[in-house]
Parts: structure tokens; C-alpha cells; sequence
């Protein structure tokens, strides 16, 4: 019995480190930011079907950089101009959680990967100076 629980803790933890370096495989490059949606604190959901942006990921720096413009209407009409922009700031992923964290001026962002595969991902983080969840849906270029 003792074999069996070793064994399986061994399997997990071999898992663990595979899939570290598989994330990180898949999001070395340059990703478009093809769709956004934003939720507010009240729990309005608004959409950004062209974004104009870009996501770069350096894995073997562990860097991130983004520059994302988005807009979106709200429920009086008015218009809302937004920016994402990340400068070359060292990242860390975190497998257990799926998570990357990473610091924009003194901020920190906590991102989850929602999904990831070779040539599509979807990251959320949530804004806590805007009290909004903010989604980007990307594909690799």
C-alpha cells in the first residue's frame, strides 16, 4: 500500500513539472488580442470585438510585455476608452493554480489562464483600481 501512495505522489509530481513546461512552450510568442469582455463590479458585462493589441510572452526570460487599446459602450451610452500595456516585466507561473503573476508600475496582476492550447488562449485578471474583471481572448500569430 505504501508503494502505491509513493508511486502515485512520484506520478503527480512528475505531472506537475511536465505541465509547467508545456505552458510555457505554448505561450512563447507574439498573441493578437482578437476579443475582450469586460465585467463590471455591478456584474454589467460589456464586449470589444476589436481590440487593437498584442501579447508577447519570452519564456525562457520569463518576460511578458502587451500594449492592448479596447473600447466598449456602458448602459448610458457613453463610450469607454481603455489601455493594457505591459513593458518587458518578469513574469511567474504558477501550474498548480494557472496562474501568471506579474507587476505593471507598482501593481501586481494576478492572471489565470482560462485556456491555453497552440494557437489560441483566454487570460483573465481582475482590475481592482476599476473594479472590473477583464478578459482577452487571443490567438497566436
Amino acid at each position: 500500500m505504501k508503494f502505491i501512495i509513493i508511486f502515485f505522489l512520484l506520478l503527480f509530481s512528475l505531472v506537475s513539472c511536465s505541465k509547467e513546461k508545456r505552458v510555457s512552450k505554448k505561450l512563447e510568442g507574439n498573441w493578437s488580442v482578437d476579443f475582450m469582455q469586460i465585467q463590471d463590479g455591478e456584474g454589467f458585462t460589456y464586449f470589444d470585438s476589436l481590440p487593437n493589441g498584442t501579447f508577447t510572452f519570452v519564456s525562457h526570460q520569463k518576460v511578458i510585455s502587451a500594449n492592448v487599446a479596447y473600447q466598449f459602450v456602458n448602459l448610458n451610452g457613453f463610450s469607454v476608452k481603455d489601455t493594457f500595456s505591459v513593458n518587458q516585466e518578469k513574469y511567474v507561473f504558477n501550474s498548480n493554480y494557472d496562474r501568471i503573476f506579474f507587476k505593471i508600475n507598482s501593481d501586481s496582476i494576478n492572471a489565470r489562464i482560462i485556456l491555453i492550447t497552440k494557437k489560441s488562449m483566454e487570460l483573465e485578471y481582475y482590475d481592482i483600481v476599476k473594479y472590473r474583471l477583464v478578459r482577452f481572448i487571443l490567438s497566436k500569430d
